[in-house]
C-alpha cells in the first residue's frame, strides 16, 4: 500500500524534526516523489529512492533504477530534472 501525499509530507516533516532530513530537501523530495510515481506508472523506470549516510540521514543523492536495468546515482536536482525530461519525452511522442 502506498502512502498518500499528505502522509508522505507528514513523514518528511517528522524526519526534519528528528534531524534525519534537511528542511531544504523537502520540496524537491515531494516533487521527485510525484514525478517518480508517474514515471513508474508509465514504466519508464523500475524504482527510485534517496540516499542515506551511515546515521540514516538523507543526503543529496537519489538512486533511479531505469527501464534498462541501470542504476543511476544523481543529486536531488539531477534526479528531478532527469524524471521531468523522461516524462516530457514520452508525452511529446
Amino acid at each position: 500500500m502506498s502512502e498518500t501525499n499528505a502522509e508522505y509530507q507528514a513523514r518528511l516533516d517528522e524526519m526534519i524534526r528528528a534531524g534525519k532530513l534537511k528542511a531544504e530537501y523537502k520540496d524537491i523530495l515531494l516533487e521527485i516523489s510525484e514525478l517518480g510515481s508517474k514515471a513508474c506508472a508509465l514504466r519508464l523506470i523500475y524504482g527510485l529512492g534517496w540516499g542515506e549516510d551511515a546515521n540514516q540521514v538523507v543526503i543529496n543523492e537519489y538512486e533511479i533504477h531505469d527501464k534498462n536495468g541501470n542504476f543511476l546515482y544523481l543529486t536531488l536536482l539531477q534526479a528531478r530534472d532527469y524524471l521531468r525530461n523522461l516524462i516530457t519525452e514520452i508525452e511529446q511522442d
